[in-house]
């Protein structure tokens, strides 16, 4: 058994040195899928084979052939992410570039999961690394009950709410959650509208914030405050990917319900808390898309 796994190690491993190929910019989905293999098929393998059997030099060797090849695709993909971002910076158009780089580069959206540890594709692989998004930092403030841990919206979900949206230069979007704020850049690249995101957690904000200004993107902002807290008047989409639960969720549906009163609004929910969005009398669904894990809706206020 041990011998067939080094064997195939050593398959995959002379496979991908031998592939020419990846070092194009355009191939990025094989060059991640590489990356996955090299990862998965063959570091965790040989960590694994190492921490069972013990350190063996071959597999050293091994390691650090993988570590290497690993190494050099990644810096491919970075210099492509580099070089993506300050098109994008340069471009007054950058809706119809960003969708030309998405199908440049990722293709259709049939593809399949990518990162067996991941809920994430080769999308939103592409879409981090266009927006500068990394590892999110640590958190700096304790949740409260009722509130979710960081959980970012699929890249092809946030596609697919924007082109339901149909959103002008009028509107105002607010992402209630924002995370590392990958909704509201993405609303800011793709449309004419003003988008805000709200973030609970300092460090989320600060990260977020920092995404917009590095992308020169004027009309998104983000506020460091309590979803509960904050001010709304000027919104007219509201974004909420299960960012809280419970009474939190009840507040805030109560904070945009009043603001209903005044004028017309929409909110789009996506994930588990579409159903209670749903529950809302004062809502009328008018839109919704099926994806893997989770249904998105979008409600119009009544």
């Amino acid at each position: 058994m041990v011998y067939k796994t080094v064997q195939a190690m050593q398959t995959t491993l002379h496979t991908l040195e031998q592939d020419a190929s990846l070092w194009h910019d355009v191939n990025f989905v094989p060059r991640v899928y590489a990356l996955d293999q090299l990862s998965f098929h063959v570091l965790e393998q040989i960590e694994n084979l190492q921490y069972v059997h013990g350190y063996n030099a071959y597999l050293a060797q091994l390691s650090q052939r993988a570590e290497h090849l690993w190494t050099r695709l990644e810096q491919v993909n970075q210099r492509l992410f580099q070089r993506l971002r300050e098109q994008i910076i340069a471009t007054p158009a950058t809706g119809p570039l960003l969708h030309y780089l998405r199908g440049t580069y990722v293709g259709p959206s049939d593809l399949p999961l990518t990162w067996e540890d991941l809920d994430a594709d080769y999308l939103d692989i592409f879409i981090n690394g266009v927006l500068g998004i990394a590892r999110p930092p640590e958190e700096t403030t304790p949740l409260q009950s009722g509130m979710i841990g960081y959980h970012p919206t699929p890249a092809r979900a946030i596609f697919a709410l924007i082109e339901l949206l149909h959103l002008r230069a009028t509107d105002v979007f607010y992402d209630l959650g924002a995370g590392l704020g990958r909704v509201a850049l993405l609303v800011g690249l793709l449309t004419s509208a003003h988008a805000r995101g709200i973030e609970f957690e300092p460090a989320y904000w600060a990260y977020a914030q920092q995404r917009a200004e590095a992308l020169h993107l004027t009309r998104v902002a983000f506020q460091n405050v309590d979803a509960r807290e904050a001010t709304y008047t000027d919104g007219s989409v509201f974004f909420l990917y299960t960012p809280f639960t419970g009474e939190i969720m009840r507040t805030v549906l109560a904070r945009l319900h009043g603001e209903a009163r005044t004028r017309p609004i929409t909110i789009a929910a996506y994930g588990a808390c579409t159903s209670v969005v749903e529950q809302q009398p004062w809502l009328t669904r008018t839109a919704h898309q099926t994806f893997v894990y989770d249904t998105l809706a979008l409600f119009r206020s009544t």
